[in-house]
């Protein structure tokens, strides 16, 4: 097992794509061998090849949204309808040759997944989803019962339109047929699958990217997507749209199949069913919805579920018994009980654990020495005392609530200012603040001599800020590598039909990722952790993460609240050493924390708050022997700083 994964690894990505294309190509040919002599007994198979690759489609591009986004949305059948049937209309009453009418189908998905979207984005859970169920509903009752589309007859149908069937898709004068009549080979079936290869390819490249990281970013929470430099409202649209486009590709298949519609295959339960397929091969992985979707349709069409029917009509009743579709939910029921990852999400974290069992640390390839992430270096920025960060009389109120009062803060380049306060000082709001969470009520933030005040938290990391949090907030499934990935500009940055397409400066763009990401481990001390699970890191390694992924932007500032909490005596040390090194860079940071011995040997200067105010401002021997502070931590006078010392906790 580790050898092959370890041979893996060595192969260049250019050619991991190429083996995956060729992969694809060589399933396409095998899956439509059967029907190339047109036997009329084929014809069954042929269709259900068809369906396969549209359902594969429809379903890749749901797990963008349902899988990635982690929006579940039941208008995949929608869009799927959309694309058949408008398609159907372009071909049939306007004419228009197969090459036009598809994209003009796709973009006309693609605007209803935004319409959705500008509608829906902001929401989540049980609301988002009724909200696509409603669309499932709405699109469904329009094909039943509007005329145009051939109502409940079907559409086309010879009343209304004087045929039977959709024309036969010709391109650049061969004429491609579906797989209806025996005695000919269903030409069709080679352009379903040709678009069907380059869709997964697109999807493939895009889920894999910089662009796919931004929106797995997304899944897990906005605000983390936004602190990585995401627009998430932007982000949520563009995946909205492309998820439609493809659940629109796999409805054009259905058309060119079948060159004939019928409402009552696209209702509510189809969504489920493009759903079912995403879950059941693995929600959330790049291949696994192709996997689950070639399940399903296989288990829904063909023969091989009907001795189970028999028997339960032989031995148990012929009134009352599963049908096909009660036995293939049964069955989807008991697998994800049993592999609840899905099958390719559970298979990959089998393989991953053995793997990282017999070799843990860094991937073949190995870190190159030169590679790192450009800090400023050198302590010249003490001597000249720039101002990087300027808070000045910053106030936020919450209704009746003033949870930060005025407050004046100022960092210079090349030192740690030490934030402290009890519980409920308002110290975790005032970084809310400076980093664009919260919108002030009054008051200026100046991060470079640039007013930020009001800004969204992505407007914020491009200027140069960034932030880690009380509990790390970390992509638990992923690799500690591909954490620290995400924190570089590209999450937020990079275009989607760049991430699809994906050019040669792409190639080389990604291996350059990786080279400082591994840089940033080593800085940290996670380089062996490189290919470990986030989620299975220790809690003092998780906070290590983070804060590599923080550096990976580049920031000029960095606002770290409560590193140490959760960490042993050892840990703090080595934060510790870690935050002077990065002192010594050059880098500028506000540190929020309980943990005084790690302020006191850290910071350069110290503000405490209490009850959303600065009641002390100095050194950290001046502030944490100023009889104020101890009375706020302490509730009375204390002759010795210890007793501040040992003031720790959540706030």
């Amino acid at each position: 097992m580790t050898s092959i994964q370890e041979r893996w690894s060595r192969i260049s990505p250019q050619l991991r794509d190429a083996l995956f294309l060729a992969l694809l190509v060589l399933i396409c040919f095998v899956a439509i061998a059967p029907g190339l002599d047109g036997d009329g007994t084929a014809i069954a198979h042929m269709q259900l090849i068809g369906l396969i690759a549209g359902i594969t489609v429809a379903a890749v591009g749901l797990n963008l949204v349902s899988g990635f986004a982690r929006l579940i949305s039941l208008g995949q059948g929608a869009m799927y309808a959309m694309g058949a049937y408008v398609f159907g209309y372009l071909s049939l009453k306007g004419g228009l040759p197969v090459l036009v009418a598809i994209p003009i189908c796709l973009l006309v998905c693609a605007l209803l997944g935004v319409f959705l979207a500008l509608g829906a984005a902001r929401l989540r859970g049980p609301q988002f989803t009724m909200v696509t169920l409603v669309l499932a509903v709405l699109v469904h009752k329009v094909l039943v019962e509007w005329p145009v589309l051939g109502a409940a007859s079907g559409y086309p149908n010879v009343l209304q339109h004087e045929t039977g069937l959709l024309p036969d898709a010709t391109v650049l004068g061969f004429t491609f047929l579906p797989p209806l009549y025996g005695g000919q080979f269903a030409s069709v079936l080679v352009l379903v699958l040709l678009l069907t290869v380059v869709a997964l390819v697109l999807y493939r490249n895009l889920s894999r990217s910089a662009w796919g990281r931004s929106l797995r970013a997304v899944g897990e929470s906005d605000m983390l997507a936004s602190h990585l430099g995401v627009h998430v409202f932007r982000r949520k649209v563009a995946a909205f749209a492309i998820s439609s486009a493809l659940g629109g590709l796999g409805g054009i298949f259905y058309a060119l199949l079948f060159a004939h519609l019928q409402p009552e295959s696209f209702d509510v339960f189809f969504s489920i069913t493009i759903l079912l397929a995403v879950i059941l091969g693995g929600s959330g992985t790049v291949m696994g919805p192709a996997v689950g979707a070639v399940i399903v349709v296989w288990l829904e069409r063909s023969e091989a579920l009907e001795g189970i029917t028999r028997l339960q009509r032989d031995y148990l009743s012929e009134q009352w018994y599963l049908s096909t579709p009660g036995i293939i939910g049964l069955i989807l029921v008991i697998a994800l009980f049993v592999l609840p990852r899905g099958i390719v999400g559970t298979a990959s974290a089998f393989v991953a654990k053995r793997t990282r069992r017999d070799s843990r640390g860094v991937p073949s390839g190995s870190l190159d020495a030169s590679s790192s992430v450009g800090l400023a270096t050198g302590t010249s920025a003490r001597a000249q005392a720039t101002i990087v960060l300027d808070v000045v009389g910053v106030t936020k109120r919450f209704g009746g609530l003033l949870a930060v009062d005025h407050v004046d803060l100022r960092l210079q380049e090349g030192r740690i200012h030490g934030l402290i306060g009890p519980n409920g000082a308002g110290k975790s709001s005032l970084a809310n603040l400076i980093s664009g969470a919260y919108r002030p009520d009054d008051g200026v933030v100046r991060l470079g001599g640039v007013d930020i005040s009001g800004l969204r938290p992505d407007q914020v990391v491009r200027q140069g800020l960034a932030r880690t949090f009380q509990t790390p907030q970390l992509f638990s499934g992923a690799t500690a590598l591909e954490n620290v990935k995400a924190g570089f500009a590209d999450t937020g940055q990079l275009s989607w039909w760049t991430a699809a397409l994906k050019p040669r400066r792409q190639y080389r763009r990604e291996a350059d990722l990786e080279q400082m990401a591994l840089a940033l481990l080593r800085r940290v001390g996670l380089l062996e952790e490189a290919q470990v699970s986030a989620g299975s890191l220790a809690y003092g390694k998780a906070r290590a993460l983070e804060i590599a992924r923080a550096l990976a932007n580049e920031p000029k500032v960095l606002i770290m609240d409560e590193p140490a909490a959760g960490l042993n005596s050892t840990e703090v040390i080595e934060l510790g050493r870690l935050l002077t090194e990065l002192r010594s860079n050059g880098l500028s940071m506000i540190l929020v924390e309980h943990h005084m011995d790690l302020i006191s040997a850290v910071t350069d200067e110290v503000t405490c708050m209490a009850q959303g105010s600065v009641i002390a401002h100095g050194t950290p021997s001046e502030v944490l022997s100023d009889s104020t502070v101890m009375d706020v931590y302490l509730g009375e006078h204390s002759q010795s700083r210890d007793h501040v010392a040992t003031e720790g906790g959540q706030r």
